[in-house]
């Protein structure tokens, strides 16, 4: 039964990570400004997360969308604000920086638990940071000749605020998810819709947020919030590494978007430095479940 249920999580996580990729290639197509991508992208999604919400926790389901704890109103504004984040990267750098720099996303969650959970950081943690912040480096040391600075840097932010809302979900366990992501939607369409123009957006554009909002973003975030319930935290950790490949090849494939020498350079060390990590912590849990 557990390694059914575990057979079972890696599917499920993978299979949001997959369904989730093409979402930085959609907003790269449809273009126009930030605001309407936001409002367009947030305000769709947050009908379905909702309608799922409701349809997983069918008991308390509409209980849990309107009593939301301090801790879940907290994962719901740092998801907000990361939302605004990712899209502003993903428009003001290219998707490979924006990918690859999200991705050291857990390695911040490690220094925030240490600060705030009082967990310790084991020794390889540190030595994979010295080597990331390498990586990081030289990502940054190329955008500062191509002006991507301010992406790259919104990408950063978005990863320290993702790794802080994984630290609260340590912390309190219990916490559903999904109701915090919806509302975090719903904050962030408000946000957007003074200043969207929407009148600017085609019927193509439509029909692709649409797609986007109303199935790829709730479906993957929902598959994704369900498959760490089967698997530990090292396997999450590997698994969502695909998505930074996954990414800026579909924007490769259809826009011709190529990544740099330094984003190819900085982003290999980064990602073999977490596989590894990933690989060394799931090896170090298997001996301590067989023992």
């Amino acid at each position: 039964m557990g390694q059914l249920n575990r057979r079972k999580g890696v599917l499920v996580t993978t299979a949001g990570i997959v369904l989730i990729s093409p979402d930085s290639l959609i907003l790269r197509v449809v273009g126009g400004d930030p605001f309407t991508l936001l409002f367009a992208r947030c305000g769709f999604a947050c009908l379905t997360l909702i309608v799922l919400s409701l349809l997983l926790n069918r008991s308390q389901g509409i209980k849990q969308l309107y009593q939301l704890t301090r801790a879940e109103w907290f994962i719901a504004v740092m998801f907000s604000l990361s939302t605004i984040l990712f899209v502003f990267a993903v428009m003001n750098t290219t998707v490979a920086n924006t990918f690859v720099i999200s991705s050291v996303g857990p390695l911040f969650g490690a220094i925030l638990s240490r600060f705030f959970l009082g967990e310790l950081v084991a020794r390889r943690t540190w030595v994979a940071i010295l080597i990331i912040i390498i990586g990081l480096s030289i990502i940054f040391s190329e955008s500062l000749e191509s002006g991507g600075l301010a992406g790259d840097c919104a990408a950063l932010l978005g990863a320290i605020g993702i790794s802080a809302i994984f630290v609260v979900i340590r912390k309190h366990p219990e916490i559903s998810m999904l109701p915090a992501l919806a509302w975090s939607c719903v904050v962030v369409a408000i946000m957007a819709f003074p200043k969207a123009q929407l009148s600017l957006l085609t019927i193509n554009d439509w029909g692709l947020l649409l797609l986007l909002g109303l199935f790829i973003l709730p479906v993957a975030q929902a598959l994704m919030t369900l498959g760490p319930r089967y698997i530990t935290a090292p396997e999450v950790s590997l698994i969502q590494r695909i998505e930074a490949l996954l990414a800026p090849l579909w924007v490769w494939l259809v826009l011709g978007e190529v990544p740099s020498k330094s984003t190819l350079q900085g982003g290999i060390l980064i990602l073999v430095t977490l596989v590894g990590l990933a690989a060394w912590a799931m090896r170090e849990e298997k001996r301590v479940a067989v023992t």
